[in-house]
């Protein structure tokens, strides 16, 4: 596996369902918060790319639940970088419970896009520093 980044949380109550498990909803914000940590970790940062006129919107998104996650239960998320092919910038994922049981899998696949939304090349100064994590 790449080198991975990883934050430790615990789940709340809003992010539940009727059924008392974490909506699935929730999981594409868990794996944003890990992206953004990751992405600032390493130097780049989401707001100063928009700055510059880049932005990263989400091709795709694709999640295997292997364990329900719970209210109140403190979880790790690894997050990684999977592949930079062309314009397209793919991130892993890895939920583990307290037990250290991997309970979620996920995918986001982003685009380098200009500001007007159409898919540019990455500029050289952030794929140098991504390449590295690779």
């Amino acid at each position: 596996m790449a080198p991975f980044y990883e934050i430790q949380f615990k789940t709340r109550y809003a992010e539940t369902d009727q059924m008392g498990y974490i909506h699935h909803s929730i999981y594409a914000q868990y794996f944003e918060m890990g992206r953004i940590e990751f992405m600032n970790s390493i130097g780049i940062s989401y707001k100063q790319m928009e700055k510059e006129g880049v932005i990263l919107p989400v091709y795709n998104l694709s999640t295997k639940y292997h364990i329900p996650l719970t209210f109140d239960e403190r979880i790790r998320l690894k997050t990684y970088i999977k592949y930079i092919k062309g314009v397209r910038l793919a991130f892993g994922y890895e939920i583990f419970n307290e037990k250290d049981e991997k309970t979620t899998e996920g995918e986001v696949v982003l685009v380098f896009a200009g500001s007007d939304g159409k898919p540019i090349r990455p500029p050289k100064k952030y794929l140098d520093i991504l390449k590295q994590y690779v």
